[in-house]
This record gives C-alpha cells, structure tokens and sequence, in this order.
C-alpha cells in the first residue's frame, strides 16, 4: 500500500514538474519574442473614426462635442483593428498563447500619454495576427486634470508625415494563459512601430 502511494505521489510531482517546465518555456518565448506593429486598420474612439481625421478642421461639430465631453469625464473607449506581428525564436514558432488581460500605455516623446486594459481574450501566435481590441482609454492627468493638448495630439496623430511625428512607444503588460492558470508578465514589452 504504501508504494502503490509512493508510485502515485512520484508519477504526480512528476506531472506537475512537467506543467511548469512547459509554463516557464511558453512564458519565456513570448517574453523574448518581437513585437512589431505592421499596422492599423481601424481607429474609433467613442464611435468617431479617426484615421479618417488629418487635422482638427475635419471633425464636425457633433465629432467634437462628442469628444471634448467624454475627454472632460476622462471617459474614452476605443476599438482598433491591428496588425500584429510576432516574431518568435525557431524553436518555439509552432506555439500559440492566449492573451487574457492587456494593459498597455502610449507615450509620446517619452511621456506617457495614454493608458488602457483590454479585458477580452486574443490568441497570439508567431507571424501576423490581426486583432481587434476595445478598450477604455485613460488621459494622463497632471495637474488635476487632462491636457486638451495630448487629445488633439492623439487625434491628428496617426495621419501625420514622420518628420512632424512625435516618438510614439506602444507598451503592453500581458496577462497568458498558461497550464498552471493565468501569470501576469512583471514589466511592459514594447512594440516597434
């Protein structure tokens, strides 16, 4: 009795040390991979379209009071379609991950501008992967309050020619699904544009 005991203890922590070895591989390959992003189909922050807007002129009145108040409650949410792509090591190119939690934040010249969670699930896999993510976004607030200044940075932003083109740093802080449950990467990775 007590070896049948053993033989099952033995063939348990050998399982369990199997689950985390597979874990600590799947984390450090997507810790380690490249993240670039390849581009972005679809921008609309409160129902407004804003890769359509190249300066301030082309939004309508509507647009605008439609912004500027949710801008003053600092109550934003966004969809975007993106282009992704991953680039994992050779060894680990046949690997998915399941994305279950992302936080990111946008800086702009260093500065960070805007912060954000995306509270659905993506799967993650090596080459291009086209994601749709909604999330609410989060002004940067000094001096009690939000900067107009960033709003119409942001907006005015994604047409802009690279030499008028403020440094742009994307970073996000994923939550992957791994065998053992969720694990919460412990710093931000940042995306090249």
């Amino acid at each position: 009795m007590r070896s049948k005991f053993q033989n099952y203890a033995l063939v348990l922590a050998l399982l369990l040390l199997s689950l985390a070895c597979k874990t600590k591989d799947d984390l450090q390959a997507f810790k380690e991979a490249e993240y670039e992003l390849k581009g972005i189909d679809e921008v609309r922050v409160n129902g407004v379209s804003l890769l359509e807007k190249k300066k301030p002129q082309d939004f309508s009145f509507n647009e605008a009071a439609l912004l500027f108040a949710a801008f003053a409650d600092n109550k934003i949410n966004a969809t975007s379609t993106l282009g992704l792509h991953v680039a994992l090591g050779e060894d680990h190119q046949k690997r998915t991950m399941t994305v279950t939690q992302l936080k990111w934040q946008l800086l702009l010249d260093g500065e960070q501008t805007l912060s954000g969670l995306v509270s659905e699930p993506v799967e993650l896999h090596h080459g291009l992967n086209t994601i749709t993510v909604k999330s609410p976004i989060t002004f940067s607030e000094a001096q009690g309050g939000t900067s107009l200044n960033n709003l119409l940075r942001i907006a005015t932003l994604l047409n802009q020619k690279d030499s008028h083109r403020p440094k742009v740093t994307l970073e996000i802080k994923p939550t992957l699904l791994t065998s053992v449950g969720p694990f919460e990467l412990p710093a931000y990775i940042s995306i090249k544009d």
